[in-house]
């Protein structure tokens, strides 16, 4: 999502060719965030997982970040993702599922860690399965510490203190049921939005 177009132009005019001469069959199809095909998608089983920054980020003051990560899902079950989103309590919301990454004191990339699964009240019984399976699949190793929260049950020693305190945060997503299609263009010369199927 914020990635520069360098890479892609890499891409294309280095590596392309070389991919193409060890493999003959090769389709090369750029794909926007939260615009990749089903073909894409069904590749990753549910477990696709976007994170936040560059590829190889040298962490601040020598200590890893702390990451939250929401189980996204665009219409329907094969189109979902596991998106970063910024580590703040504000960003919690009753009726989707998180999985908190806390690096502990002095871990390096390496070291051990305790990572959440956060089951809010109100989400669905097969994200909640979906979220467990996702973290201890791609979370969990020897060194880290494995917890399956649900809303309400949160430590405050590493949860809380992680996410920056405890704040207030939606607890319903209402507005997923009421969902609205916009038509934006820019054809006249000016950019209009209108709304399709009101």
């Amino acid at each position: 999502r914020k990635a520069p177009n360098m890479g892609w132009l890499t891409f294309t005019f280095g590596l392309e060719r070389k991919f193409k001469q060890l493999c003959k069959r090769l389709d090369v199809v750029r794909t926007h965030q939260q615009q990749e095909s089903l073909k894409f998608m069904a590749h990753f089983h549910r477990r696709f997982i976007i994170k936040d920054g560059k590829r190889n980020p040298k962490p601040e003051s020598g200590r890893q970040p702390v990451e939250l990560f929401e189980l996204r899902s665009n219409g329907s079950a094969l189109c979902t993702r596991l998106v970063q989103v910024k580590a703040d309590a504000v960003q919690l919301n009753s009726a989707f599922c998180y999985i908190l990454n806390v690096p502990l004191e002095g871990a390096n990339d390496s070291s051990s860690a305790i990572v959440y699964a956060w089951i809010g009240s109100k989400s669905d019984a097969d994200c909640a399965r979906l979220i467990e399976q996702i973290a201890e699949e791609k979370f969990n190793n020897p060194w880290v510490s494995l917890q399956v929260l649900t809303e309400g049950s949160e430590p405050d020693n590493f949860f809380w203190v992680a996410l920056g305190g405890r704040k207030p945060y939606d607890t319903d997503a209402d507005y997923l049921n009421y969902t609205r299609l916009f038509r934006c263009s820019n054809e006249k010369g000016y950019f209009t939005v209108s709304e399709k199927c009101t």
